[in-house]
């Protein structure tokens, strides 16, 4: 992305020595489908109570977000009630969500203010652009004092929306000061929440160690809450869990962030706000998979070389090229996130070989997919990494292999096509070209990696 340039102060301008007004701080709340509704529907009193508080933290310097679940919860309430037949969860949503609007709207207009409601899609969360355009319309109703009330597009997206995901994402892209999640339980806890411990703070290296907790009618839960929660920490965002029907728990969130002094359990920022251009790999994009990684490939991307597939141990989820992923640490700890040049299924056959063994790999894959046969693929020598990547590219059905050999081929055209197509080089020739070429090969480019510096 190219950098960001701004016009120069003219020194003749008569404002120029003026001081500046205080910055207006940011802050996301989102209230899951648990708080936001009951078995009747939404509920008026804890949806009047967060906008109030909404407008009454504006006169103290912040500007609020709110990230509203509870369209698909409040759209089965309303059927429920006219006894009709059970519905889809897209319907739900497209009726929930004008239900909840109203509600909204209605508390507004009693203090003569307006909301403004904003959905977020998976398309829009996979492009930079869309989310820019989404930034950009939030900062235009908070500068009109409008208060932004945002869902995920749950009519039209496949499998739903992470709204936990969704509130951190956009405190990332705005530079939010802090996020608030609200649920049903008043923080988190150690152990059950009956008998635990409840946390009023928590290190970034503990959240992977919480057990558990899930309730209500969500798809959250606190899992999906401490996975926003580390994501934010690393992208300069404190963010406190807290119990929606905790007295004044919005504006109690704005206080002194120290220990005890908040509502629920407080995860403080252990970074500074990325650059702007930077936001979408290092938070905003919904992350497809995770690699982990090995300590020599840690040390090199710390010291800003790209990600190559001899550091990579593991591979979890199922994404495709263009995607952005999670790197860590064999320990479980985040490192960076990043756009994957490749395919999980591509990576799976790879991570962890040397650039020799990887031009083998290529090489068996492109024969496989070019034969009816699967004896194609060699029989392996050398190390049992090699001996493992070859074995699993024996086992790929045929569509799978030519899938990964059109992969291979938009990698390295040339040379690909001429494998698949069987002329020129044997096999000997085509794996030392490709040993040439598999040198510069990354997994994760520099440019495209967001790395979490200690």
């Amino acid at each position: 992305m190219r950098p960001l340039h701004h016009a120069l102060p003219d020194p003749a301008d008569p404002d120029i020595t003026a001081p500046a007004a205080p910055r207006q701080r940011t802050l996301v709340v989102k209230m899951g489908s648990s708080s936001v509704t009951k078995q009747s529907g939404p509920d008026p009193v804890l949806l009047a109570s967060a906008l109030e508080s909404a407008f009454a933290a504006r006169a103290l310097g912040w500007d609020v977000v709110l990230v509203s679940s509870g369209a698909v919860s409040s759209g089965r309430a309303l059927f429920a009630r006219a006894q009709e037949e059970p519905i889809s969860a897209r319907l739900a949503a497209a009726v929930g969500q004008t239900v909840l609007m109203g509600f909204y709207r209605s508390v507004a207009e009693l203090s003569g203010a307006l909301v403004a409601q904003i959905l977020i899609g998976e398309s829009d969360l996979a492009s930079p652009r869309q989310m820019s355009h989404v930034a950009e319309a939030i900062r235009h109703a908070l500068d009109a004092g409008v208060v932004p009330v945002v869902n995920g597009n749950d009519t039209i997206d496949s499998a739903g929306s992470d709204n936990d995901g969704v509130a951190g994402g956009l405190a990332m892209l705005l530079g939010a000061d802090l996020l608030l999640l609200l649920t049903d339980v008043p923080g988190v806890f150690a152990g059950s929440i009956a008998e635990g411990v409840h946390l009023e703070e928590l290190g970034i290296s503990e959240l992977r160690r919480i057990g558990v907790q899930k309730g209500g009618t969500g798809r959250g839960g606190i899992r999906s809450k401490l996975r926003a929660a580390e994501l934010a920490a690393h992208n300069g965002v404190s963010t406190r869990i807290a119990g929606a029907r905790t007295p004044e728990v919005i504006l109690g969130a704005l206080g002194d962030p120290g220990p005890g002094t908040g509502p629920g359990t407080l995860v403080r920022a252990v970074h500074a706000h990325p650059p702007v251009e930077q936001r979408w790999i290092s938070g905003v994009a919904t992350g497809r998979g995770r690699v982990e990684i090995n300590l020599e490939a840690e040390r090199s991307i710390a010291a800003g070389s790209s990600l190559f597939a001899s550091g990579i141990k593991r591979v979890s989820g199922d994404f495709g090229g263009g995607d952005v992923i999670e790197v860590r640490a064999l320990g479980g700890e985040l490192l960076a996130r990043g756009v994957s040049r490749v395919s999980s299924r591509l990576l799976t056959l790879v991570r962890a070989l040397r650039v020799d063994e990887i031009a083998r790999v290529f090489v068996a894959a492109l024969g496989q997919a070019a034969s009816v046969s699967p004896s194609a693929v060699p029989e392996a020598e050398g190390r049992p990494q090699l001996t493992r990547a070859l074995e699993y590219a024996r086992t790929l059905s045929s569509e799978h292999a030519r899938a990964v050999a059109m992969e291979i081929v938009s990698l390295l055209p040339a040379e690909s096509i001429s494998a698949l197509l069987g002329q020129g080089a044997g096999e000997r020739e085509l794996v030392a070209r490709y040993t040439r070429l598999v040198r510069t090969l990354a997994i994760v480019e520099n440019e495209n990696l967001a790395v979490f510096r200690p």
